[in-house]
């Protein structure tokens, strides 16, 4: 079985979850196919699933990962999909962790796609990710410089991917067990 993993990230925070998913489905027997969203010649995914990740600024996915999805939605919806964002809210906690919680990273198409799941994560973040008026926010609001993703959570939830889908009737599986057509 192969699954598209597709990301779109900025210093390398959303690409390194990517990579940890894609290494966990692989270890699993599950074919894992990563691309940069952001490359142009990232197309429409031809695998048995997806899983799509973008890094959240300002509340929302990247550019390049909003458009991959407004651009494949026929193709992502026909589909299991998996998605996860990468931001600093929980690490933030208090009133940005509780708006967060549920993030709406695309809420034109989230009915549409009807993702199996989608995850929020922590992500990591470093003084020279920001100019001097995001350190002083940053810090105000209690922020801590540093890689705040957890590794534990993030195994868990590929292996759980890897699971739906090693356990999941594949297609020819349920056509064999149709009735035979009579005339």
């Amino acid at each position: 079985m192969r699954v598209f993993i597709g990301y779109a990230g900025e210093h390398g925070s959303t690409r390194g979850v990517a990579e940890r998913i894609a290494a966990t489905l692989t270890g699993r027997g599950l074919q894992a196919d990563l691309t940069d969203l952001a490359d142009a010649c990232a197309a429409a995914p031809d695998h048995d699933a997806c899983v799509l990740g973008s890094a959240i600024h300002n509340g929302r996915w990247m550019l390049a990962a909003a458009e991959y999805v407004r651009r494949y939605t026929p193709e992502l919806a026909r589909r299991p999909l998996w998605l996860f964002s990468v931001g600093l809210s929980r690490v933030l906690g208090g009133p940005l962790e509780r708006w967060s919680r549920n993030p709406d990273p695309l809420p034109a198409v989230r009915d549409l796609l009807s993702p199996v799941d989608h995850r929020l994560l922590a992500g990591a973040f470093e003084r020279e990710h920001t100019s001097l008026p995001g350190h002083l926010v940053f810090r105000a609001m209690g922020g801590r410089y540093g890689d705040h993703r957890d590794w534990q959570e993030i195994d868990a939830w590929a292996k759980d991917i890897a699971h739906r889908l090693l356990s999941a009737p594949s297609e020819k599986e349920d056509h064999r067990n149709e009735p035979a057509a009579t005339e």
